[in-house]
């Protein structure tokens, strides 16, 4: 056999050995390893975990929603309440969505099912729902009442006050719907604009415009916008129906079979009660049945607390019907944003409202306890001079090291020997102590946190100067 023939041969037995060999070592599609290419999904998890629904093959519930974040241990634990469910209701969570006498409404009140909707004037959100109204009147016709709630705190819009007033005098005129219907085409509103609906609408003008200006409607307003917060209405427009709650997406189509199971539910309801009292539920009172042991989240917490305000910093007069003790921390960003909230407020009602400073330096802020000494010498020289630091502390609360704390004190207008030598003598030390103490026995477990006549207020985050207002008014008679 000629050499080419043998090296030819040789080259195929190879080969051919080659490809047997492969063959015979292909993983199984069953068991074998996974490819490098299929490792791709587990290094993403990693980043950004997957949900345990992707890999079970039965259905997950509904989601949760998502917690905000964890605050640092300077901030109070979140004033509002969790949000609304994402599942299209819980047909067993009742909340106490009460109603009022002077509520705007749609349908009769001896109707067993109502639809309270909290909504505000200037919200595109509410906007987008109001064809929903129609549409439950067109289908349900007189089986169903709808309510409506104002709902503008935080304000999701700046003239949303002005219009739910406007809009509560004009029901007072038999003139809601009509305004409600020009208001809610859009979600650009002004004075003007309120006015012109409002005559176009039939309002005697003259009569609303001097009940607006008197106040007259803003306790209505604020007090069902405190409402919403205390059953967690956090979003707009919220829906509720007999207490359960529409959750997103807020559409009529998802609206409409929890009125219609409602109705069902509401029948059996009627019978249940009337059998158990020995007389007849409907209408409203059926309805107040059902929502007063709903689930709600009071805004002002017991049990109430007494504090010692000698020697602390007030703004305001210090005998006010409306003392708002506040504890709070130099170095808590959080504290930095609701200041001016507070001192809106109190601008707003300088002889009913006081706030109380009180000092809670945490141990995790290295600098909050020189700070807060410093803010008790710039005291020394009058309220007005430690309210003028206190300012200048927050505005430079990432540099408050000691120099700093001096420097500060010469930009507020302070006397620099004086307050050199109060700060040097830690005069404020005993008063910042007593404050700290007041604070752990009252539970404080965060800055900043917020009491109102001695009741910790659990208002809406940020505590916009309208909900102080609302619980001021609802719970103090401001």
């Amino acid at each position: 056999m000629k050499r080419e023939q043998v090296f030819l041969i040789l080259i195929l037995v190879f080969v051919g050995g080659y490809v047997i060999g492969r063959a015979s070592h292909k993983p199984s599609a069953a068991t074998g390893p996974a490819m490098p290419a299929a490792a791709a999904p587990a290094q993403l998890a990693a980043a950004s975990p997957v949900p345990a629904a992707v890999a079970s093959p039965s259905p997950a519930p509904s989601p949760a929603p998502s917690p905000s974040p964890s605050p640092a241990p300077s901030s109070a634990p979140s004033p509002s309440p969790s949000p609304a469910p994402s599942a299209p209701a819980d047909p067993n969570q009742i909340w106490r969505a009460v109603i009022h006498d002077d509520d705007a409404k749609k349908g009769p009140d001896s109707v067993n099912v109502k639809v309270v909707i909290f909504g505000a004037f200037g919200n595109q959100e509410t906007v987008d729902f109001a064809p929903a109204l129609d549409s439950i009147v067109k289908e349900f016709g007189d089986k169903v009442q709808i309510r409506w709630k104002h709902k503008v705190v935080p304000m999701p819009h700046p003239d949303s006050i002005y219009a739910s007033e406007v809009a509560a005098a004009a029901n007072a005129q038999g003139k809601f719907w009509p305004l409600f219907d020009k208001l809610i085409k859009n979600a650009s509103i002004s004075p003007s604009s309120i006015e012109s609906a409002a005559k176009e609408s039939g309002v005697q003008w003259d009569k609303v415009k001097k009940e607006v200006e008197s106040g007259k409607w803003r306790m209505q307003v604020l007090r069902d916008s405190l409402l919403a917060s205390e059953i967690a209405a956090n979003t707009y427009p919220n829906i509720m129906v007999n207490g359960v709650r529409l959750a997103a997406p807020k559409t009529y189509d998802r609206l409409k079979p929890i009125i219609e199971e409602q109705l069902k539910k509401s029948e059996e309801q009627a019978k249940s009660m009337g059998k158990r009292w020995g007389t007849s539920f409907e209408g409203v009172e059926l309805y107040q049945e059902i929502v007063k042991s709903g689930k709600n989240f009071e805004q002002m917490a017991g049990p109430k607390q007494t504090f010692d305000t000698a020697g602390s910093p007030i703004l305001g007069k210090p005998t006010a019907k409306i003392q708002v003790a506040v504890f709070e921390d130099f170095q808590c960003p959080f504290c930095a944003k609701v200041g001016p909230s507070l001192k809106e407020f109190q601008k707003k009602f300088p002889n009913d409202v006081a706030i109380v400073y009180k000092h809670m330096p945490l141990d995790i802020h290295d600098k909050a306890q020189a700070a807060a000494e410093a803010s008790m010498a710039a005291l020394e020289q009058g309220q007005d001079k430690f309210w003028a630091y206190h300012d200048v502390l927050f505005n430079n609360q990432n540099a408050l090291d000691q120099d700093n704390l001096v420097k500060y004190a010469e930009q507020a207008g302070l006397d620099m020997a004086r307050f050199k030598k109060a700060l040097e003598s830690g005069s404020g030390k005993s008063v910042i102590g007593r404050d700290v103490g007041e604070g752990q026995r009252a539970g404080v477990s965060g800055t900043p946190s917020v009491y109102v006549n001695g009741m910790k207020y659990q208002g809406p985050r940020g505590y916009p100067p309208e909900g102080l207002e609302a619980v001021a008014r609802t719970y103090f008679g401001l």
